[in-house]
């Protein structure tokens, strides 16, 4: 089976497949109004854990860089709220165009997905 990583921007969730079978379904927080996140296809390309921005200066653990330009799904904070937030139209909050998840969703994504995982993001 291959494994594949939908991200839905709509509804900010992410839900990895193995196959066909659904395995996680993570809620999620994309870009803002600035910077939003790359739509397409992708594949990770770079996986980092820790990982700080060099940019930000922020933490970015369990990253995986599905993109040349630096988007990649890693761990952030208030996951939850955010995510409620932007899918109720608040487009101003968010991340610099990377897919923010919790630290445990992020820690889990990070150990299931290897190198190569298409990321298809909508």
């Amino acid at each position: 089976m291959s494994k594949r990583i939908d991200v839905n921007l709509t509804r900010q969730v992410l839900i990895a497949y193995d196959g066909s079978t659904e395995v996680y379904t993570f809620d999620c927080v994309s870009g803002d109004d600035v910077h939003p996140t790359p739509t397409g296809y992708f594949s990770i390309i770079r996986k980092r854990h820790p990982y700080t921005s060099h940019k930000y200066h922020v933490p970015m653990n369990y990253a995986m860089f599905f993109t040349k330009a630096g988007e990649a799904i890693h761990q952030g904070f208030a996951v939850g709220l955010l995510s409620y937030l932007k899918y109720f139209g608040i487009d101003s909050i968010g991340s610099h165009g990377c897919v923010r998840l919790s630290e445990d969703d992020a820690s889990t994504l990070y150990q299931w997905a290897p190198l190569g995982t298409q990321v298809h993001v909508f």
